[in-house]
């Protein structure tokens, strides 16, 4: 009956996931499940394991959300923590895009972004 939480790498940490939070729904477990995802301004271009993970967990969560900004994490978390245990327990997933959690100039390298932008690819990434 206790609150279980799971912490996962974007992409195929989040996929790994879906047995267990398929378990934990059909054992009606309280579980909370924080997902990484790919920087929100890369979403839908391809990036690096930008996979649609929130349609992945639409049928096993009462509840996926995608926290978009560092204020609304501790609201969000607080909400799915509250709805993984409230009424019949399950699961819950929250989703985290990398440019949320860490700041900008972290995030920029990790996506390869450079400060002169003379290639093509530079150049794109820039833009």
């Amino acid at each position: 009956g206790r609150l279980g939480v799971a912490v996962v790498t974007a992409g195929p940490g989040v996929t790994n996931a879906v047995t267990a939070v398929k378990n934990a729904q059909m054992a009606e477990s309280p579980l909370l499940l924080l997902g990484g995802a790919a920087a929100s301004l890369q979403k839908g271009r391809g990036a690096l394991q930008d996979i649609d993970q929130l349609s992945v967990f639409k049928t096993l969560c009462k509840s996926c959300v995608s926290v978009a900004t560092v204020r609304d994490i501790v609201p969000t978390l607080r909400r799915a923590i509250a709805t993984a245990q409230s009424g019949t327990p399950g699961p819950v997933f929250v989703e985290l895009p990398i440019d949320v959690l860490y700041p900008f100039h972290v995030v920029e390298k990790e996506i390869g972004g450079t400060k002169t932008g003379r290639s093509l690819r530079g150049k794109v990434v820039k833009w």
